[in-house]
């Protein structure tokens, strides 16, 4: 049995938002291995939100706009996160596209990645921790 690694980072507008940052921690994470990016919606914190500290929630197209940075700097599984029923929250084979894992917040919809733990479509193996694996 070994670890697993996931790397969830808050975009928050005006602070880790320009593509320069965000093109450094895709570049960062791709350099360990490959490892899950969440790129998760900020919500600010009620008191930091009245003192001024953080503009508001992370616009959707800013965490589109780092869902395609980390693709670009070649990582394979990059989520969006706190957008319920957004398509870049699913999962999806990296070599040819396949929608393998639809979710709708937390709940997994559909699950198609085969008891092998390889893609339908094109036979890529997926390297997925879970539970739901098929025949």
């Amino acid at each position: 049995m070994g670890i697993h690694v996931e790397i969830t980072t808050s975009i928050i507008p005006g602070l880790n938002d320009d593509e320069e940052c965000l093109r450094e921690i895709a570049g960062k994470i791709r350099e360990i291995g490959d490892i899950p990016w969440h790129v998760t919606q900020h919500y600010p914190d009620y008191k930091a939100f009245e003192v001024g500290l953080y503009p508001g929630r992370t616009p959707v197209e800013t965490l589109e706009n780092a869902w395609k940075i980390g693709k670009r700097e070649g990582l394979n599984y990059v989520y969006a996160g706190n957008v319920p029923s957004h398509r870049y929250e699913n999962t999806y084979c990296p070599t040819c596209g396949e929608l393998l894992i639809r979710r709708l917040g937390f709940d997994v919809i559909d699950y198609k990645i085969t008891r092998k733990k390889r893609c339908p479509r094109c036979g890529e193996e997926i390297p997925i921790v879970g539970s739901y694996l098929r025949g």
